[in-house]
């Protein structure tokens, strides 16, 4: 039965397999919009945050309504730090591997395909091609305020193709809410005139990949609330006004069961419009990988959580608690500073002078016998204490404290204020353990799946003529890849990325080793033990390396050295002729073996050729 249901969409299929589909979607919808910790109203008080939204329409005119850069400064600063220790390898921020190629030539060959691939994986809003540097730190600063999610295609939009990451709204993606992984939904909205133009697609056989009828009977629309959401993800406005008329459609890779529990459809792909129309699949998963091609994965894990949670969820809170409190010392301010005015309308010849306030040199005429002390009396509405402000100093430390730790554990300093070099201490080592485990979570979870999938569906769909690709491998190699792509799809060659853990890992070490100078430093005993256990040499070489410095750059060169050696010669010889020559003078001949020396090492260097 589920092989009959793979040959492609039909009416019999759209009425058997779009009611199970339908039952997947809301489960998985009522599953994160419900719970105690409801992923959905958390990413949109993340998303708020992040766009400094806040709701001032309770308070009076005079109060202060600031909003704070708190948040977009930490997750801006997150991302750029991940995308610094991504790029700041001098080789590469990943490695592969090929168990069937013991000399390691066909792994450079591939890595330098791959490299050609990410060069090109993604675009700006004006069409134009980016590198995989800038698709990571998108990727970052939306897992910071949801969760890493992309899919990685194949795009003829340009000569020889290219392979794509594409960003995806984490909140049109829908997950097995029971982690067993039986369905995933991908909601996507395209034009009407693009789906047109995708109907056509045929199948290597001539059959249509798309079920035209079901198209032609869609009716063009978009549902309020994606409207909504993507106006909440974008901070502009999504409405359309134009004739492009859009389409909502949900991609699912999913094993069908029906009510009585048979297997439909296994692992199959399906696309459904407008949550109606079955328009493509049950069909077989298109690419060679066999994998999913959408990666999703949530910066901080949760045992059995499928959506896991985001970097700043433990500093939102705090922030906004930060922003309130510092409007309320605003107020406060402003309450201490200005006062208010008790007054007698009656005791003024016009009480209509009231009208605009009392302010500085402002003239009340009085009726006659009226005391102006008894017309206008000030009313002192309190003071500021000084606590507000030590509390308004914590608030700061604390929000510090959550949001610092990539400052503290990627090369940055401690957090201002701290004195204490054990709380120092304390605080990196706490900090470097959680970034460096959310490190490990985003190159495990998500980068290393993102590189397989390019170099995969790099190779299913590489053109023959591609000259960068050509020459990025060599010809052999380029040749011997593209006469035997299917067997290298299966072979098992592995992708591992390591640039940001090795950063925070050298960072760590470099750390250990300054401290450890500073304390050796203090007793002479000690230092002197560690200089005689240690080759300096190496441990120079040792510190360079851990602080990205070319020593070659500092160090001369061969050429250098010996012209330095000529230069000492020659200033000995003199001061052991107690002087320098004078001028025209000839140099003394004492010392014919310096001098020979000399010689030799001129013509040595090639000086005077």
């Amino acid at each position: 039965m589920a092989d009959k249901m793979l040959q492609g969409p039909t009416e019999d299929n759209s009425l058997k397999i779009v009611p199970v589909l339908q039952g997947y979607l809301q489960e998985a919808k009522a599953a994160r919009e419900g719970g105690p910790s409801q992923r959905d109203a958390k990413w949109a008080e993340n998303l708020d945050l992040y766009w400094n939204r806040y709701d001032h329409s309770k308070k009076a005119s005079w109060q202060a309504k600031e909003n704070l850069p708190e948040v977009p400064a930490f997750v801006d600063r997150f991302a750029a730090a991940l995308k610094e220790a991504l790029v700041s390898s001098p080789t590469a921020f990943y490695s592969v591997e090929d168990p069937a190629d013991a000399e390691g030539d066909m792994t450079q060959a591939i890595k330098r395909m791959t490299d050609v691939w990410l060069s090109m994986v993604g675009r700006n809003q004006t069409g134009t091609c980016l590198g995989f540097p800038a698709v990571f730190e998108e990727q970052m600063k939306l897992g910071a305020l949801m969760a890493c999610s992309s899919v990685t295609t194949w795009k003829d939009d340009m000569r020889y193709g290219r392979v794509a990451i594409e960003t995806v709204d984490p909140r049109q993606v829908y997950l097995d809410p029971t982690y067993r992984n039986l369905y995933r939904i991908r909601r996507v909205e395209l034009d009407k005139h693009t789906l047109r133009d995708m109907a056509t697609r045929k199948d290597k056989k001539g059959a249509p990949i798309f079920n035209i009828q079901a198209i032609e009977q869609m009716v063009s629309h978009i549902e309020q609330q994606s409207q909504s959401d993507k106006e909440a993800l974008t901070g502009h406005g999504q409405q359309m006004v134009s004739t492009r008329q859009p389409i909502l459609m949900d991609e699912y890779i999913a094993t069908v069961v029906d009510n009585s529990g048979n297997v439909i459809a296994e692992e199959a792909l399906m696309v459904v419009g407008n949550e109606q129309f079955l328009i493509r699949g049950p069909e077989p998963n298109p690419y060679w990988h066999k994998k999913d091609w959408m990666t999703f994965a949530p910066l901080v894990t949760v045992p059995l959580s499928v959506y896991g949670r985001s970097y700043m969820e433990d500093f939102g809170g705090v922030s906004r608690t930060f922003n309130a409190m510092t409007n309320l010392l605003l107020d406060a301010v402003l309450m201490s500073s200005m006062k208010a005015y008790a007054c007698v309308p009656s005791m003024l010849i016009d009480p209509g002078q009231l009208a605009g306030g009392i302010t500085a040199n402002k003239l009340f005429l009085l009726e006659d016998g009226a005391s102006a002390e008894q017309f206008l009396n000030a009313v002192d509405l309190g003071a500021l204490k000084p606590e507000a402000f030590q509390l308004w100093t914590s608030l700061k430390a604390e929000l510090t404290e959550a949001a610092g730790q990539n400052e503290i554990s990627l090369g940055g300093f401690a957090p201002k204020g701290r004195t204490s070099a054990t709380e120092i201490n304390q605080t990196q080592e706490s900090g470097s353990a959680i970034i460096r485990s959310v490190a490990q979570t985003i190159e495990t979870r998500w980068l290393d799946p993102t590189l397989d999938l390019v170099w995969q569906t790099g190779l299913q769909h590489m053109s023959p003529q591609d000259p960068m690709l050509r020459a990025a491998a060599g010809e052999d190699f380029f040749n011997t890849i593209l006469q035997r792509r299917r067997e290298f799809a299966s072979r098992g060659v592995t992708f591992q990325a390591h640039g940001i853990s090795s950063l925070i890992q050298k960072n760590r070490m470099l750390k250990s080793l300054l401290q450890l100078m500073a304390f050796m430093s203090q007793s002479p005993e000690l230092l002197a033990a560690f200089m005689q256990q240690v080759d300096m040499q190496k441990f120079l070489k040792l510190l360079f390396r851990l602080s990205d410095v070319d020593i070659t750059k500092l160090t001369m060169t061969e050429r250098e050295k010996q012209m330095k050696q000529l230069v000492d010669a020659f200033a000995q010889a003199q001061a052991n002729q107690g002087g320098a020559p004078a001028p025209g003078q000839a140099p003394p001949e004492a010392l014919p073996g310096a001098a020979q020396d000399m010689t030799q090492i001129t013509q040595a260097l090639g000086v005077g050729r």
